[in-house]
């Protein structure tokens, strides 16, 4: 299992309307082969949005990712979407063994 962690911060203004277009874009992940595992708003940042996607391995993610990001509702919702992000960082993680979270 793969484990993508994905922290966006946003324009000023920007973070209601990064959520409305979010809650679009979750709603079809697992169509396309990518298990939403959670989100956070940074209590400290208030530009801050953290969240975590999963895959079984390395060449799921990729099938995913690439079938998710030239779906029809992908095309949809990006223009909206990514204006709204200042920046963006990705993490690819794997569990250790005594992790709750496999």
């Amino acid at each position: 299992m793969i484990h993508e962690l994905r922290i966006y911060r946003f324009h000023p203004g920007q973070k209601k309307v990064f959520l409305k277009e979010f809650k679009k874009a979750k709603s079809f992940m697992k169509k396309y082969g990518i298990t939403f595992v959670a989100a956070w708003e940074n209590t400290e940042r208030e530009d801050e949005f953290v969240w975590l996607r999963s895959f079984a391995n390395s060449k799921a993610r990729d099938t995913a990712i690439a079938a998710y990001y030239a779906s029809p509702e992908w095309a949809k919702i990006v223009g909206a979407l990514r204006p709204t992000i200042r920046r963006r960082e990705v993490r690819l993680m794997n569990a250790l063994p005594y992790s709750t979270v496999k």
